[in-house]
């Protein structure tokens, strides 16, 4: 029930409201083996423990054990019990980890980090930073026991949010962006006006769009090639070094986890946003959603975060096609659709 109540906590924290129906918690479990029993008890122990409070004027449910049919939300509480927790950790561990933008973040992302802080810890404390420059597996490896872990598995990412990539002297030898540019773009005067470019996860979507690059309002058209944009992103602004304009990126990848995954991933680490390119999302979320990729791995907070680029009805669609293992691959959308859209869509 420990395991229920901590995804119920979650949840509430990421609500914005001061209230929460019930039916909306019990929203979160959509799909997942668990008994209405284990849920109820989950919640009464949140009532108990003062995080939420019953609305009383809402009445209960008749069935048993009974839940109020709505909740007030003590977010002073929820707020205050995640910076106590970081206060205590920023005693345990080493001074060099910051842990000042977890206190922004939810509790879950703590959670996922924490067996990797805890490894750092215990690196800095016997190394110390390191006086040679290392590669990203060779450095992986002497800090959590993983060579592929800041290349293929959100390593960077970690280092970056804890204030320690710039000090761990890293050589990260990452490949080359490879993108496609409109030649009429680099002339415009219109400087006013902020340089459009467009990320596509696949190669199929890059080679369908090409044709169209010149029609477009866009500078460039950037092929992904899945999760290694991630790591080569970096390289953008050298190779295209256009710097007295602004710059604006959609991504548009498969609308699997993965795929929400990857855009998340991209967003965090390059600290800018980056933005799903929602026309193109829309189109796909008219189609029948494909059976498949029920193995992928959930992430609740990348999820609700791409879903808040999304109109209400297009998210509660894909949130509900995503917990019956179903999805929607780029490839739904044939050359002439994809063209169209990119062409008359109003890329805001």
């Amino acid at each position: 029930m420990i395991e229920i109540q901590q995804q119920l906590t979650e949840y509430i924290r990421a609500v914005r409201r001061a209230m929460v129906w019930t039916e909306e918690l019990e929203q979160c479990f959509q799909g997942k083996q668990i008994t209405y029993e284990q849920f109820a008890g989950a919640v009464l122990a949140l009532e108990e423990s003062g995080i939420l409070h019953a609305v009383k004027s809402a009445g209960r449910r008749a069935k048993l054990p009974s839940l109020a049919l709505r909740y007030r939300v003590n977010k002073p509480l929820i707020k205050s019990a995640l910076q106590q927790r970081l206060h205590q950790y920023r005693l345990e561990l080493h001074p060099l980890i910051s842990l000042d933008r977890y206190f922004a973040q939810d509790e879950a992302m703590l959670e996922l980090d924490l067996p990797y802080l805890q490894r750092i810890h215990r690196y800095l404390q016997e190394q110390g930073l390191p006086l040679e420059a290392a590669t990203a597996s060779e450095r992986s490896f002497a800090l959590v026991g993983d060579e592929k872990w800041i290349t293929e598995k959100k390593g960077r990412t970690l280092l970056e949010r804890i204030s320690l990539w710039d000090k761990l002297r890293i050589d990260s030898g990452y490949d080359p962006v490879m993108f496609a540019v409109h030649p009429k773009r680099l002339s415009e005067n219109t400087y006013n006006d902020p340089c459009l470019h467009l990320i596509v996860e696949n190669r199929t979507t890059f080679q369908a769009l090409l044709p169209y690059l010149s029609e477009s309002r866009f500078c460039t058209l950037i092929y992904g090639c899945g999760n290694k944009i991630v790591g080569n992103f970096g390289m953008f602004p050298e190779q295209y070094p256009v710097r007295d304009r602004t710059h604006r990126f959609y991504y548009f990848g498969d609308l699997d986890l993965k795929g929400i995954q990857i855009w998340n991933d991209l967003e965090e680490r390059y600290c800018e946003q980056i933005i799903p390119a929602e026309p193109f999302y829309s189109a796909c979320l008219d189609r029948e959603a494909t059976p498949g990729k029920t193995n992928q791995r959930a992430d609740d907070q990348a999820l609700r975060a791409f879903v808040a680029f999304l109109s209400e009805s297009d998210g509660q669609r894909l949130k509900q096609s995503l917990a019956g293992g179903c999805y929607y691959p780029q490839e739904a959308l044939s050359a002439q659709q994809l063209g169209e859209i990119w062409r008359s869509a109003v890329w805001k």
